[in-house]
């Protein structure tokens, strides 16, 4: 068995998810490499081709299907977990259009659903995920689109919410709102894509049956120590979903892909979303 490249986010949900496989806690023929890095550096590194296996937003996963299949464990996408937009108090949403928005990437799926929302991209000053906050409250941007677990920490930077952009999707769509996904690289075959699955879905088993086991591996990696934070993050962004795409998360992807590609935002494609 070749190694293979896991790469992932530091944030609570995906060291969640893989700290049993981390820890040599799961039962698999596989050899892996834990990689973490920011969303958005590692949707960078998916165009690149650079991992066998690789947590990427469904925007970047649109760009580079050719290349990648998702894999049915481990996506992030529900309900009430959407990007948000904040701003300093007595900020009016009507800038929006206009302002200068501080964002986590140009590949993440919150700017795809912030474009989508508006009919067209804002302009965006894209960073880091964790610097968007403490740069609106510095006023050297109008606007953050927040993700992960600044849903919970804005007002700590004498920040509002503005938009809650699940809440649009809500209305709009009806469906699950889609962030990201775990997907494998096409050319490792599909034998080896269930492999993968399997054995992301036994490390999250293996998370849900002794949480204590996890936590040290994901406290080690949270961007946010506070322990609350932690878990309220852990129990939006890991859900049912996570376990197990199913028919109504697929649809949620299929659907956000179509309005993209409706948009120009990435080409369709002949081939399935799907690893296997």
């Amino acid at each position: 068995m070749i190694p293979l490249s896991f790469g992932y986010s530091p944030c609570p949900n995906d060291t969640f998810i893989m700290a049993a496989l981390a820890e040599d806690r799961v039962d698999t023929p596989l050899i892996v490499r834990h990689v973490l890095a920011d969303v958005e550096t590692l949707n960078q590194w998916a165009v690149e081709e650079r991992l066998e296996v690789t947590k990427l937003s469904f925007t970047a996963l649109g760009k580079v299907r050719t290349a990648y299949g998702l894999l049915y464990s481990g996506a992030a996408l529900g309900r009430g977990c959407g990007p948000l937009i904040v701003a300093r108090p007595h900020t009016s949403l009507d800038g929006l259009g206009s302002g200068l928005v501080a964002a986590p990437g140009e590949l993440t799926t919150a700017a795809l659903l912030l474009g989508l929302y508006l009919g067209r991209a804002p302009t965006y000053k894209h960073m880091v995920f964790s610097d968007i906050m403490p740069e609106v409250a510095a006023g050297r941007a109008d606007f953050g689109l927040v993700i992960h677990e600044g849903r919970f920490t804005y007002a700590q930077y004498g920040l509002e919410a503005l938009l809650d952009l699940w809440e649009w999707w809500e209305s709009d769509t009806g469906s699950p709102i889609p962030l990201g996904g775990i997907a494998v690289r096409r050319d490792l075959g599909q034998e080896m894509a269930r492999t993968v699955d399997d054995a992301i879905r036994r490390s999250l088993i293996a998370a849900h049956g002794a949480s204590e086991e996890a936590m040290p591996y994901v406290l080690a990696h949270a961007q946010e120590m506070d322990p609350l934070v932690v878990n309220r993050h852990i129990e939006l962004y890991v859900n049912a979903f996570t376990l197990n795409l199913g028919p109504d998360g697929l649809k949620a992807v299929e659907g956000l892909f179509s309005r993209a590609e409706a948009a120009g935002v990435f080409s369709g494609s002949a081939l399935p979303v799907m690893a296997y």
